[in-house]
């Protein structure tokens, strides 16, 4: 029987001696049908908060299976660490990407790869996928060029190179815009186009390994139409989408030429917006995605699904074990 641990935001005035209480609707939905799916297949699984890691191991431990609290399993025994959810810590990265540093000294598979959780923290691997012949939303630093533009009336919207959930990201339409912030925004944010189809809705594709799962499609706050972030927290609105066979194979071609990057994708998220040239890429979520797994009515399925693969990657780490230094598995076709 494997050892599986699953970083978790915990609502913790909500958490009690036999419940782990998660922070948000969609989370709880998708990580707890993820857990179900995992024990149904015989593996242990234990919730942390990232906030209780002391020195290399956590103060507090809930085992999912039994429903309770126990004495903290050593990470050194766990078979697969799941660096899931996390709450805030774009805000404190150098003790999130030492968390990274002790789960990849500690456990031989780590989800994502901790190569590709290093990359995927900041936006800038946008330009090295736009290198490789990817269709990304126009992206650039944050210059004199861009001021100028901001300037002559062409609005861009400015994202900060760390951050999630719509936090921080502005539409500058005047260089007041950028005075009224006090940013550093030549070092902090990345400016891209505004494109007003973001309106019409940004899709989100969602893959295990290489191989698609289900998708949503998420809009702006439709009571205001000055609002382009799709996110919930900002009064967006999530539906069911089935993807056309191209953007399929558009998000396909995104999430090859990404582990071209050597950065394996195990689970993803694929955000995109229409354009007259088609798909073009919002970001490549490969870190902590939300799956909106129980918008689609898929969520136990899903939570299958992901334990299905999350086992088979454990039996194949099995017969590569002693694993070779700094390797990590490979994603899984299916």
């Amino acid at each position: 029987m494997s050892k599986i641990l699953m970083t978790m935001n915990e609502e913790t005035w909500s958490t009690h001696g036999d419940h782990f209480a998660v922070t948000y609707r969609v989370d709880e939905h998708d990580c707890l049908d993820c857990a179900a799916g995992l024990e149904a297949l015989g593996h242990d699984v234990f919730f942390v908060n990232w906030n209780d890691l002391g020195g290399q191991q956590f103060g507090r431990m809930f085992y999912s299976n039994g429903r309770r609290f126990v004495e903290p399993v050593p990470l050194e025994d766990m078979d697969l660490i799941w660096v899931y959810q996390m709450e805030g810590f774009y805000s404190d990265r150098t003790r999130f990407l030492q968390m990274v540093d002790i789960f990849e000294d500690a456990c031989a598979l780590v989800i994502n790869d901790p190569r590709t959780i290093r990359h995927n923290l900041g936006k800038t691997y946008l330009w090295e996928l736009q290198r490789r012949g990817v269709r990304v939303i126009p992206t650039y630093r944050v210059d004199e060029t861009i001021v100028r533009r901001i300037g002559s009336g062409e609005p861009c919207v400015l994202k900060p190179v760390f951050g999630e959930r719509g936090n921080g990201v502005i539409l500058a339409r005047t260089p007041a815009d950028l005075d009224r912030n006090g940013c550093d925004w030549g070092h902090q944010f990345i400016a891209q186009d505004y494109m007003p189809s973001v309106r019409n809705g940004e899709k989100s594709l969602v893959f295990l390994g290489h191989r698609y799962h289900h998708a949503v499609i998420k809009r702006p706050c439709p009571g205001d139409p000055d609002e382009f972030r799709c996110n919930e927290s900002r009064g967006g609105t999530v539906a069911v989408y089935e993807p056309t066979a191209s953007e399929l194979a558009y998000a396909e071609k995104v999430l090859r030429v990404y582990a071209s990057l050597g950065c394996p994708v195990h689970f993803s998220r694929v955000d995109f917006i229409d354009s007259d040239k088609g798909p073009v890429l919002m970001e490549a979520e490969l870190l902590n995605p939300a799956a909106f797994a129980n918008y689609s009515g898929k969520g136990r399925l899903f939570g299958r699904k992901v334990a299905e693969y999350l086992d088979r990657l454990i039996a194949a780490q099995e017969v590569f074990r002693p694993r070779a230094q700094g390797c990590g598995a490979p994603a899984l076709s299916s």
